[in-house]
């Protein structure tokens, strides 16, 4: 029973001991939130968000690791979450001129500085707050070329599309609607939840499918 218990508190201390990821985030979209979130999940260091800000005066994507005690294996999957996030990481030595990280702790900062360049489209939207409520909850999906409407007859609408800044344009024939990108908290059965929303900013004659508005909510 004592060589159970002292086991036990081997392993409690070994846990306390492990290195963790203290992530500092800044002026993120709730989409670019989210695939944080899930990219960090995935990776095996324990991580903690904190609430300070991101001083001035480090790069946009910067990890901050102590000089002893780091595990690349592990730095390289911070590395590449930065890197599949479309930023460029830069590796600081911590000192005492910086956030001072020891024990293997790592200090992952992450700042978005123009959201007309980082700001991405969703894959897959839902239309809302339409004009005509048979439109609600269309499906809309973006790729690099296309935005596809999918009617409610089931017919499939390819439109060319782009962002400007905060604002999506998504054209049609010779129209266009354009929309206002938005981060607000969504009610849900299972409490407040972000979103990416992109609401119209004018009306419209035809087609009258283009006065939805387009939401993705991030559940967890």
């Amino acid at each position: 029973m004592k060589n159970i218990l002292l086991a036990c508190l081997v392993i409690l201390l070994s846990a306390c001991q492990q290195p963790t990821v203290y992530v500092y985030t800044q002026a993120l979209s709730a989409n670019q939130k989210q695939q944080l979130e899930t990219k960090l999940a995935a990776q095996t260091l324990p991580y903690q968000y904190q609430s300070i800000a991101i001083p001035k005066a480090y790069q946009d994507a910067t990890l901050i690791v102590p000089y002893k005690n780091v595990d690349n294996g592990q730095l390289e999957q911070l590395t590449l979450i930065i890197q599949s996030m479309g930023f460029k990481p830069d590796i600081v030595y911590s000192s005492a001129d910086n956030h001072h990280y020891t024990n293997g702790n790592i200090g992952f900062y992450l700042r978005s500085t123009s959201k007309s360049t980082l700001l991405s489209m969703p894959n897959i939207m839902l239309t809302t707050g339409c004009s005509n409520d048979k439109y609600n909850n269309m499906r809309v999906s973006f790729n690099e070329k296309k935005a596809q409407f999918t009617l409610p007859s089931g017919v499939k609408t390819f439109l060319n599309w782009e962002l400007f800044k905060q604002y999506l344009v998504i054209y049609y024939q010779n129209t266009s609607q354009s929309y206002t990108h938005i981060t607000p908290n969504i009610s849900t059965p299972f409490g407040q939840k972000p979103s990416d929303t992109f609401t119209y900013n004018a009306h419209v004659d035809k087609p009258d499918w283009l006065n939805c508005s387009l939401q993705i909510v991030y559940m967890d």
